[in-house]
């Protein structure tokens, strides 16, 4: 029986645990939750030859500003997937190498390539977006109108409610002008999963662009406080 991720993509593992683990740890990887690190160590743990536990483990490093950690894991999953990985998960642990080893432009370029072949990988296809993502860095003069037109060309794939796709699709079109729009799909994406920081982040922007402050502080001041202080992004919200 093949073993997929919460997207329904295959993983080289053999063990359902260490497959349970995985999606909890991408879930709170993308949500910038607590306890993503310690459920990708114990995916990572319960099957050492899990490339994909590694890779995520890395991408959390280098959100987390720890380069030295995330090239030892980047590095280790490079390794294990050039022995049995297949060609999606190949690509996907070469692109966050070249994103964590000072290679963004190639990063980018590969990564656009990757989501045109397997739009539904999420840790690929969240690189380039938000205001931390590759194209917030590229130099394009034309990044927001980028990170929409990335989101639209894939938005097919992700038919229904997926969290995390309404949230980045939200925050890209609040950013490059039809505020209401992105305000909904974000709004959504928060109400699907509450225990997201960076959809409370995006809904504040969106809040922000719409010129409803007083609204914004509310979400805030409502949202906050179940969120860990120790989380990077704790102190950005307040």
């Amino acid at each position: 029986m093949a073993r997929l991720d919460r997207r329904g993509l295959p993983l080289s593992t053999t063990s359902d645990l260490a497959v349970e683990r995985y999606r909890e740890g991408v879930d709170l990887l993308l949500s910038a939750w607590p306890g993503a690190a310690e459920a990708l160590k114990e995916s990572a743990a319960a099957d050492p030859d899990f490339a994909l536990a590694r890779a995520a483990r890395a991408r959390l490093h280098a959100i987390r500003a720890e380069p030295t950690e995330a090239r030892a894991q980047i590095a280790a999953a490079t390794e294990i997937v050039a022995r049995h990985g297949t060609e999606r998960e190949r690509s996907r642990v070469e692109i966050l190498s070249l994103s964590i080893n000072g290679q963004p432009t190639w990063a980018l370029e590969r990564a656009i390539a990757h989501t045109e072949a397997w739009p539904r990988d999420i840790l690929i296809l969240s690189l380039p977006l938000g205001a931390f993502g590759l194209f917030a860095f590229s130099g394009m003069a034309d990044q927001d109108q980028a990170r929409v037109d990335l989101c639209e060309r894939h938005a097919r794939h992700f038919a229904g409610d997926d969290w995390w796709f309404l949230t980045y699709r939200g925050w890209s079109h609040a950013e490059n002008g039809p505020v209401a729009h992105g305000r909904a799909l974000t709004q959504r994406g928060l109400e699907l999963r509450q225990a997201n920081a960076n959809a409370a982040h995006a809904l504040s922007h969106a809040l922000y662009e719409a010129g409803a402050s007083e609204e914004a502080e509310a979400l805030i001041t409502g949202w906050l406080p179940g969120y860990d202080r120790s989380d990077p992004l704790h102190g950005h919200i307040a």
